[in-house]
């Protein structure tokens, strides 16, 4: 996803958080298509969040120290997971200690950012937190 983020767009991002103003959003679409604040984009540029792998001997000491239990929602068209959003999803879920606690969640015939799925998303988050409502 970091190739689509220019050199101009990490200076500016990195001159932004150093001068105090990192709350702000970026005046362009973060890695040409996010919405966010310099500090978020910061974040991902700096590799404080290293926890989205397709490979399967990748690093997953954060992903493996996650031990919430919940539902992982992908689109199986997400172009961002190397053509298989299944198998992305079950990698991240495999190596999460709750594996076997947690409800993969697949969205058909949409991608990253659910489009024209956002009623069909509301009503499966509905339904996952009255089955999770004790």
């Amino acid at each position: 996803m970091m190739k689509n983020v220019t050199a101009d767009e990490k200076n500016f991002i990195e001159r932004i958080v150093r001068y105090g103003h990192g709350e702000k959003i970026l005046p362009f679409y973060f890695m040409g298509w996010v919405v966010c604040t310099a500090n978020t984009a910061h974040d991902w540029l700096g590799g404080m969040l290293d926890n989205v792998h397709t490979a399967r001997d990748a690093d997953w000491s954060q992903v493996e120290q996650i031990t919430h239990t919940g539902a992982l929602v992908i689109g199986t068209f997400d172009n961002f997971t190397d053509g298989d959003p299944s198998g992305f999803l079950k990698n991240i879920n495999d190596h999460m200690p709750t594996a076997d606690q947690n409800k993969l969640v697949f969205i058909e015939r949409t991608g990253h950012t659910y489009q024209q799925k956002h009623q069909e998303i509301a009503d499966i988050v509905l339904s996952l937190a009255k089955d999770w409502t004790v």
